[in-house]
Order: C-alpha cells, then sequence, then structure tokens
C-alpha cells in the first residue's frame, strides 16, 4: 500500500496494529496474535515510522489510540472488511454449504425470534459457520455501517436509518402495557397516554427500537415519557414489573408465559397502537456470500410461512 513518494505500507504491520486498536492493549494483542510483546511494540514503532505521525499513546497500562490512530484504524477496518468478502465471494462461488456469516440481532428478536431459525439454518447448513451478536437496534446499525457485521435484524423505523443503508421489512413485533396484578391500574379496561407520562414506566435504554417507538407513538398524544426506570434487557425489565416496579411496554412474545400464568396483566392504551416494524438491514454497497443469501432468504420464507411476530 503505497504512502508516499517511495513509502509503502506493510499489511501485516496494519493488521497487528488493528488488532491493538480493538484490545487497547499490548499484552492482549500479542496473545492473540501469537507473538511477544516487544515484537507487536516494534512493529507498531515501525507503521509510526513509516507513517510519520504517531498511533498510539499510553495511558498506564493502556493504549489509546491518537486521532491519526483513529483515522487509520477506520480504514484498517474497512480494508481487512473488504478482504474478508473477497475471499467470501470467491469461496461461496462454489456453493452456500460453506463460509461464515457475521450478523447481529436486537435484543428482542435475538431472544425469541432467532433461535428457532438459526437451529433450522443449522440443520440445513451444517457446515456454515454462524457469528451472531445481540446488540441493541443503534449498536446493530453502527456495527454494519462499520463494515463489521454482515447484516441484521433491528426493530424500529426503517425510514430513519442513514442512507448507507438497506432496509427491508419482514415482520412486526406487537408491543404491549403489562403490570403486576397488584398494580394500581389493575381492574382498568384502557389507560388513556396521559396517565404514562412521568415516572410510570420501566423502559429500556436509548438506541433500543422499542424505546423509540414507544417514545414515537406517544409524543403522536403530546406525551412525553420519563422512565421510572432504564434498563438494557428485557428480562431484567420483566422481573422489575412482576415485582410491582412500575409498569412496561414489552414484545407480547416477551411476556405470553407471564401472561398466561398471571405474573402479568396486560391493558390496552386508549386510541395507541404499537407495531414495532423489525427490518433486515445491510449496506447497500455490501455484497452478500451465497451463505448470507441462503439464511435471508430462510428469514424470508419463514416469516410467510408462519406467524412469527
Amino acid at each position: 500500500m503505497k504512502l508516499s513518494v517511495g513509502v509503502y505500507m506493510n499489511l501485516y504491520h496494519l493488521r497487528v496494529f488493528l488488532k491493538v486498536a480493538e484490545h487497547e492493549h499490548i499484552t492482549r494483542a500479542s496473545e492473540e496474535l501469537v507473538l511477544s510483546q516487544p515484537a507487536v511494540t516494534k512493529i507498531i514503532q515501525s507503521l509510526e515510522h513509516e507513517i510519520g505521525m504517531e498511533l498510539v499513546e499510553r495511558q498506564g497500562r493502556r493504549i489509546v489510540l491518537t486521532y491519526t490512530g483513529r483515522v487509520l484504524y477506520s480504514y484498517a477496518r474497512r480494508l481487512f472488511a473488504l478482504e474478508r468478502e473477497m475471499e467470501e465471494a470467491l469461496a461461496n462461488l462454489r456453493d452456500a454449504d460453506a463460509g461464515e456469516i457475521t450478523l447481529a440481532a436486537n435484543r428482542t428478536t435475538g431472544v425469541y425470534l432467532l433461535p428457532s431459525i438459526v437451529a433450522r439454518f443449522r440443520r440445513r447448513y451444517p457446515h456454515v459457520h454462524l457469528h451472531v451478536n445481540i446488540l441493541n437496534s443503534h449498536e446493530i446499525v453502527e456495527a454494519i455501517l462499520n463494515w463489521e457485521m454482515d447484516f441484521g435484524l433491528v426493530e424500529g423505523d426503517p425510514a430513519l436509518l442513514p442512507p448507507e443503508l438497506h432496509a427491508e421489512i419482514f415482520t412486526y413485533d406487537e408491543l404491549i402495557l403489562v403490570v403486576n396484578p397488584d398494580h394500581h391500574w389493575q381492574g382498568l379496561e384502557t389507560l388513556e397516554p396521559e396517565s404514562l407520562r412521568n415516572g410510570e414506566l420501566v423502559l429500556r435504554e436509548q438506541g433500543s427500537g422499542i424505546r423509540e417507538v414507544v417514545e414515537h407513538a406517544l409524543l403522536q398524544h403530546r406525551v412525553k415519557v420519563e422512565p421510572l426506570l432504564v434498563l438494557p434487557d428485557n428480562e431484567a425489565i420483566k422481573q422489575m414489573v412482576i415485582n410491582g416496579v412500575g409498569a412496561s411496554i414489552l414484545s407480547a412474545s416477551a411476556v405470553q408465559r407471564e401472561l398466561a400464568v398471571g405474573d402479568l396483566m396486560r391493558i390496552p392504551i386508549t386510541g395507541v397502537e404499537l407495531r414495532a416494524p423489525i427490518s433486515l438491514v445491510q449496506r447497500v454497497d455490501k455484497q452478500l456470500s451465497r451463505a448470507a443469501l441462503a439464511f435471508c432468504e430462510m428469514l424470508r420464507l419463514i416469516n410467510e410461512s408462519e406467524q412469527i411476530v
């Protein structure tokens, strides 16, 4: 890789730098690369000499990227993601029965929808290596934009996604208001949206697709929500509500068992229908491998034949 007249970047050195940047730690990077710490340090120093600028700064045992280091890290990730895409494209010209897929799903989809799909895919394509990440929708979007994922399943309005991404809605998630049977709202046939305004709801964190859908729907009724509590996990929220800590709006698929046994009860919200789109998202300029295309096609076929959510 040419830097300037007569100066070429060593791609192996760049690969070592990428690991150091990912771990922010020389020791951990050297362990993963099976190199000595002095060797890794020497490579970073050599790369800095080639570029003519510092890439890292030491802060105790950790290292922190300089501005130059962050710029190089961004390009290095894209470069090696493209390299992996090239290798997969060549390998998968043969068939979809081999290869590697890196995907992510939002927490609701990843827990209640994805496992059965992965099981079916594994039975059909046992030699494909799947790497599945469970993140919130905002984190998935960032990972796809940074070439870290082949595609993702996100919850929320696809119109709000960056233009670099292609989104295909493949199902909808019904969201419902649930409370403990002893909650002060129990016995109500419906609840006015205004009652959800302040200190009543236990909600997901900002960046969650469910949080985005709930806030947007209630704003249509001029209700700005101030949560009682914010948690990053649906199961934790569910347990809080079961134990009498506020109310929550959760995926119907996440509370089926609790509604059936009476640990939770549902209260309709007057004039508010909460249906969160779940979309299959990828970069518009990303060429998926045949294995990844097969996984996406299985998602579509299962959704057409079954009411998943």
